[in-house]
């Protein structure tokens, strides 16, 4: 059986599909419906939101830099459908992650970004899209990864790695105070529970991130 994977990273940019509405609009979960694997000059998404006020968000549509117009095309008790037609100042990462070889399952908001779960026939592909990310001042963080036989393992799982003792306290922190969930603590909150500044905590999950891609790439 040829070994393929599940991904599930955090990517985050301004320019980013309604980044300035996901800052602004409080208790808000989107997921996306439908996404091309390729774009045009204004493409178009679907998007499940659910949110205790749909006017606060359709409010922020209007002024977000990378729609151009929007349309509530399906009320539900719990959720609302939304047609967005994004503006040509969006950054499109999508055909980037179809270039190298991931396939998109999910797509959700996550602390002013996004959180996608992403296929992988191999472990390179999703190392050159952390390379595309870097050179596109996109930060991506890598959560999980598994086997696809395996949805329960984390990135970590059966791999030692070599941290030191303040990097295991900050990643331990982060994990502990919900830094990689959608509804969790943000890096301010967990750099002051650190006595750190946010740029010294990003410096050392970069640190750590750095040393699981080497760890796992290496090991295999």
């Amino acid at each position: 059986m040829v070994a393929s994977y599940i991904a599930e990273i955090t990517v985050k940019h301004p320019d980013l599909t309604l980044t300035s509405t996901l800052d602004a609009v409080p208790d808000l979960h989107i997921e996306i419906e439908s996404q091309p694997a390729t774009f045009s000059d204004s493409p178009v998404l679907f998007y499940s939101v659910k949110t205790p006020s749909y006017q606060t968000f359709e409010s922020e549509l209007d002024s977000d830099s990378t729609v151009t117009d929007w349309e509530s095309i399906s009320k539900f008790n719990d959720h609302r459908i939304y047609r967005v037609r994004l503006s040509s100042e969006v950054k499109v990462i999508t055909p980037e992650m179809a270039e190298r070889g991931l396939r998109i399952l999910d797509v959700v908001n996550a602390d002013s970004g996004w959180r996608l779960r992403l296929h992988a026939a191999d472990r390179s592909q999703l190392a050159n899209f952390q390379t595309y990310c870097e050179q596109e001042d996109v930060e991506c963080e890598i959560n999980k990864i598994y086997g696809d036989d395996d949805q329960s393992k984390t990135a970590g799982t059966g791999v030692h790695i070599q941290l030191t003792d303040r990097q295991h306290e900050v990643g331990q922190t982060a994990t502990e105070m919900g830094y990689f969930d959608p509804e969790g603590a943000d890096a301010e909150e967990v750099a002051e529970e650190l006595g750190i500044t946010p740029s010294t905590l990003s410096s050392h999950l970069r640190t750590i991130k750095a040393k699981m891609f080497k760890q796992h790439f290496n090991s295999w």
